[in-house]
């Protein structure tokens, strides 16, 4: 048995809302390539995310498939995921095709095996969870009626985008909760816009309004002061862009620098990385939230068989988050009344549309 052939393409995913954008960046639509790995009539599927921010175009991912990638893949042997990673980031392949390969890699393995990935990583602790989707930056008026938009196809949780000043964006979350009351879950991201001293008078200010978690409101790389804010704080906060290792993730958990860590398959590396950064912080006492962003649907899918598979994990996943893009080539999510269920397909669950 080996794999037979790789190939990969360009996907452009426009956004639903052209007019997204967070405290860094704004962004109409999303680059991504889908990447293929055939074997014995089998097809696994990864993808990698072009980031407004950072990383590597996806001219330049396709180069990189098209180069070490394939080298490193074709005639392996499709179930010796850890040797080919290896391989792959020896020949310096970028870290967003590490993780595109080893998703192909286990929805591969799932498929030859006629099995779901969940049930190879040793079954599934639950069978779904909350979906929080995302909010961007919008006035007061705008947001209510993003956010209604959200409740009538089912959702409950949402976690809003903020960061143009403690006034501004106290009155955001005020709204949304004389609109909505109680029926609806809010966490906040403040994606870097705060000093840690305005970000703890945020806390406190939100504080009578329920808002259930605060993830990153300062600069990512401030330890020291998420160590402080994390002290202060009356409302839990969420480490998530340091997080990008074990020793990162080790880092926050000895220095006490959140109380909840959000865990991303991207950000860690591969799915077996996300579990061990999963499992290192829920032993220090730390909460474990399945975190996410604008993917192609092959990327949450694998992020919803991580989170059915470990205990203890927070019940709101973002896994959502496709479903702001469209365009996208694949199929096999199951979101249903704003929770997520487990596919019993084979591997990931995902399937190409024109397959």
């Amino acid at each position: 048995m080996q794999i037979e052939w790789i190939r990969a393409r360009q996907v452009r995913m426009p956004r639903t809302d052209p007019a997204w954008r967070t405290a860094s960046y704004a962004a109409s639509a999303l680059d991504a390539c889908i990447l293929e790995i055939g074997c014995e009539g089998k097809v696994g599927i990864g993808a990698a995310t072009a980031h407004p921010t950072g990383g590597i175009s996806v001219d330049d991912q396709l180069s990189q498939i098209n180069g070490p990638v394939h080298r490193c893949l074709v005639h392996a042997h499709p179930l010796a995921r850890t040797r080919i990673i290896e391989e792959v980031r020896a020949a310096g392949v970028h870290r967003s095709l590490v993780t595109a390969v080893d998703l192909a890699l286990h929805d591969l393995q799932g498929k030859l095996a006629d099995l779901p990935c969940h049930a190879l990583w040793g079954g599934a602790v639950r069978s779904g969870g909350a979906v929080a989707r995302f909010v961007g930056i919008k006035g007061p008026t705008e947001l209510v009626t993003a956010v209604e938009d959200l409740v009538e196809q089912g959702f409950t949780h949402m976690k809003v985008k903020l960061g143009t000043g403690l006034e501004e964006d106290v009155e955001r979350v005020r709204v949304l909760r004389s609109t909505f009351g109680d029926s609806i879950w809010i966490g906040i991201d403040g994606n870097g816009a705060y000093t840690t001293d305005d970000a703890i008078a945020l806390t406190r200010a939100l504080e009578p309004l329920d808002v259930r978690l605060i993830e990153q409101p300062i600069d990512y790389r401030d330890l020291d002061g998420l160590a402080r804010l994390t002290a202060e704080s009356p409302i839990p906060i969420m480490a998530d862009q340091y997080v990008k290792s074990l020793q990162a993730a080790l880092e926050v958990c000895q220095r006490r620098a959140a109380h909840v860590v959000s865990v991303k398959i991207g950000q860690a590396g591969t799915i077996d990385e996300a579990r061990t950064l999963a499992q290192l912080c829920l032993s220090f006492g730390l909460r474990v939230h399945i975190g996410g962003g604008a993917h192609p649907a092959v990327v949450d899918a694998a992020a919803m068989q991580l989170a059915a598979t470990v205990p203890g994990i927070d019940d709101e996943c973002e896994v959502g988050e496709f479903m702001a893009l469209t365009n996208d080539p694949t199929s096999g999510v199951i979101i249903r009344d704003g929770r997520f269920d487990l596919s019993p397909a084979p591997g990931l669950g995902i399937t190409l549309a024109d397959a």
